[in-house]
């Protein structure tokens, strides 16, 4: 009986997080499934695969919270109500524009394919004083530091194509993002191998073959143990 309890407690530890999600969430998506929702002031919004998000609609404010995953949006103007998506601590306003914002394992990232939008966030004020126009992405960390770049606007949500690009990205960060189409876990073996950089267009519709091709351009290896389970090595 004292086992079984424990056994019932340390369940509900582990899927507290994803109960919380799942009782928020207006919009949600599985493994290896996205979603196009017209919310109701005409903006469309793009949930990627294994994501759920929070809409919240008053008089003044247009707000959707990124409870997980990732979502790309189409913003509809309106100069009384503004649009805000909020994931964790970091807000991002549109300005007129369609952006995409995915909340990673560390932290935040949102990236511009037309228009502009500000970033703000109490951790890390000061670097998000100049709003993004179309082709500039930014990183936030939990712990406060901040990444700025650009790229091709385009590159902001492409995995509604099926096809992940990704130019310069951490090993940690692909995998989580091809493990939202993967009915199983991929485990990067080491953080120093999760911390290698690699570019690349890979198949979400094809997970398996993904996490291969990550894994071989590195000169790593990726191990099939189980059908629910491939691990990535140096070796």
């Amino acid at each position: 009986m004292a086992a079984a309890g424990l056994a019932v407690a340390c369940a509900v530890v582990v899927l507290q997080p994803a109960i919380d999600v799942w009782l928020r969430a207006d919009y949600s998506t599985g493994v290896a499934e996205t979603r196009e929702i017209r919310l109701a002031d005409g903006s469309i919004a793009f949930l990627g695969a294994d994501s759920a998000i929070e809409v919240v609609y008053d008089a003044s404010h247009r707000r959707v919270r990124l409870l997980s995953g990732q979502a790309y949006f189409e913003v509809q103007k309106d100069s009384v109500r503004p649009f805000h998506v909020e994931a964790g601590s970091v807000d991002t306003v549109d300005l007129g524009t369609a952006f995409d914002v995915r909340r990673r394992p560390d932290g935040v990232s949102v990236a511009v394919n037309e228009g502009s939008v500000a970033v703000t966030s109490p951790i890390a004020s000061q670097a998000l004083a100049t709003p993004l126009v179309a082709g500039d992405w930014v990183r936030v960390a939990w712990s406060g530091t901040v990444r700025r770049g650009n790229d091709a606007p385009e590159l902001a949500g492409g995995w509604r194509s099926g096809m992940l690009a990704v130019k310069d990205e951490a090993i940690t960060d692909v995998i989580d993002e091809i493990g939202r189409h993967y009915r199983g876990k991929i485990i990067v073996a080491s953080d120093e191998l999760g911390e290698k950089r690699v570019t690349g267009v890979y198949d979400l519709n094809k997970p398996i073959d993904a996490v291969h091709a990550v894994a071989q351009a590195l000169g790593a290896r990726a191990r099939q143990v189980s059908p629910w389970l491939i691990i990535v090595s140096g070796s």
